[in-house]
């Protein structure tokens, strides 16, 4: 890195950056707030659209949900609680199978446990993201898990699971997060509350659209929020929050990077991404739920920031937080989309990985992210996200995901036999024939093609997904997503593996 950021924020320049953000949209639908802070509070504030169809329009003080921008809060209540050290292990607090008892809260909450996403398992196991599932219930079964993504410290994966357990545990060292939250709100004036599902009264709430044939529909989600992502409030309340993070010893711990088994630094902390522009490093994270977006990026040294808010599912709201951000302190931020810097087409690595490079873009089990021309012909993920960077090698794919080392190879024309037959994993139950997966119950039943990968591994569409079957064995299948790989089933008149999957 070049140095501190040594110039105080241009607000008007921010304010302008804001306006070319917001003009995207003819401002009738749904749409954003950015809200611009320094250490004298409030700089600026701009927004576009309305709160809902016909209703007030949106404002700084709009509230909206933050999605896994929670993730940030959750961490420091946990680390200024001093009830459980970083470095204690899931299950000497709470009942869980050994292998995800083993991750420490530490590599719990800077994604490096390898613990299989909640919400990403739950599709695996036939149930929609509108089914209702409770909190006990998902504790339950995720601490049953028998098996993990990656070694916990070798890799950094996204995953919403670590947040959810180390809530549990924390509750069960006698602090409720929800009950945290209000404490914090009290104390600084604000708005922002944790809510325990989607259906939850929560006072102003403005609804998410998620574009539609017919317009818009209002996002929803069945499955117990939890301190992944239970968090709702204003603009307003966010930058408020943050303003005074800043200024708490926590904030430098929650921020510095975390390291990998082998000693080797993230970018992400605890709860907060490190995302290095022009030599310099910024601080946030994003967030993501049906019909939201949100994001914040922090200059620490300045005590500045941005934040964004927005009720609408296409939003690009970190983004816009970066280009604002980057206005207000002057710094070149140029991000050329990484084009034709390998072929287009489907791509196979070890086990379960496999990739798709379209133009501009590479699909990861089938999670799609933005790539950005770098030197010598790489392609990288946009900074402050899961390190991605890749570049062509002959025919093959070589470099890092997640910070493994990687090599994929293209797909070839295969004839691998198919493991017909009646499949089942936890009560749900999937029919492999005549070339396709046969998925789902009553109406919603469902036949999808399955793709060939090669290597006893294929692509199939279910739950909106594109999912990866692989055979494991003579008597085990394994379905995997981006977040959760390990989902194993056997042979209907088996026993499937213990726990989920």
């Amino acid at each position: 890195m070049t140095g501190a950021i040594d110039r105080a924020p241009d607000w008007q320049a921010a304010r302008e950056a804001a306006a070319r953000a917001l003009a995207i949209w003819d401002g009738a639908g749904p749409g954003a707030v950015i809200l611009g802070f320094g250490p004298a509070g409030e700089a600026f504030a701009q927004a576009a659209g309305h709160e809902a169809p016909g209703g007030a329009a949106l404002s700084a003080g709009s509230v909206l949900r933050w999605a896994s921008m929670t993730k940030h809060v959750f961490a420091n209540v946990l680390i200024e609680s001093g009830l459980l050290p970083l470095d204690t292990a899931l299950g000497a607090v709470l009942d869980m199978h050994p292998v995800p008892g083993a991750v420490t809260v530490r590599q719990a909450l800077s994604m490096q446990g390898g613990l299989p996403d909640t919400r990403e398992m739950l599709t695996l196991a036939g149930l929609s993201a509108d089914e209702v599932t409770r909190a006990d219930d998902l504790l339950r079964w995720s601490a049953a898990l028998p098996r993990l993504n990656a070694e916990p410290g070798t890799e950094v994966a996204y995953s919403n699971a670590g947040y959810r357990l180390a809530e549990a545990a924390l509750e069960a060292r006698g602090m409720r997060f929800d009950a945290a939250v209000a404490a914090i709100s009290a104390r600084l004036g604000l708005g922002m509350r944790a809510a325990q599902f989607w259906s939850d009264p929560v006072p102003g709430l403005a609804p998410g659209h998620v574009p539609d044939p017919a317009g818009w529909r209002n996002g929803a989600q069945g499955m117990h929020l939890s301190a992944a992502g239970s968090l709702a409030g204003s603009a307003r309340d966010l930058s408020g929050w943050l303003a005074d993070l800043m200024t708490r010893d926590s904030f430098a711990l929650q921020a510095a990077p975390a390291v990998l088994r082998d000693g080797r630094p993230t970018d992400y902390g605890l709860g907060l991404r490190r995302t290095a522009v022009a030599g310099r490093v910024l601080i946030g994270h994003g967030g993501s739920q049906s019909g939201y977006r949100a994001a914040f990026l922090l200059a620490p040294e300045l005590r500045a920031g941005v934040v964004v808010l927005s009720n609408r599912d296409d939003a690009d709201a970190e983004g816009m937080a970066r280009r604002v951000l980057c206005a207000a302190l002057g710094l070149e931020a140029p991000m050329r989309p990484a084009t034709g810097w390998a072929a287009p087409g489907l791509y196979v690595g070890e086990g379960n990985l496999w990739a798709e490079v379209r133009d501009a873009s590479i699909v990861l089990r089938d999670a799609e992210e933005p790539l950005f021309a770098d030197a010598d012909g790489w392609a990288s993920a946009r900074p402050g996200r899961p390190v991605t960077r890749l570049r062509q090698d002959g025919a093959d794919l070589v470099g890092e995901i997640g910070y493994l080392a990687c090599r994929l190879r293209p797909v070839r024309p295969c004839a691998d036999a198919i493991p017909e037959g009646v499949w089942h994993s936890d009560g749900h139950v999937i029919t492999l024939r005549d070339g396709a997966v046969t998925w789902g119950r009553g109406p919603n039943r469902r036949q999808s093609a399955l793709e060939p990968l090669g290597g006893g591994r294929w692509l199939f569409r279910a739950m909106g997904r594109r999912i990866c079957l692989r055979r494991t064995a003579a008597d085990r299948i394994e379905l995997s997503l981006a977040r959760a790989r390990v989902a194993e089933y056997s042979p209907l008149g088996q026993d499937a593996a213990p726990g989920p999957g």
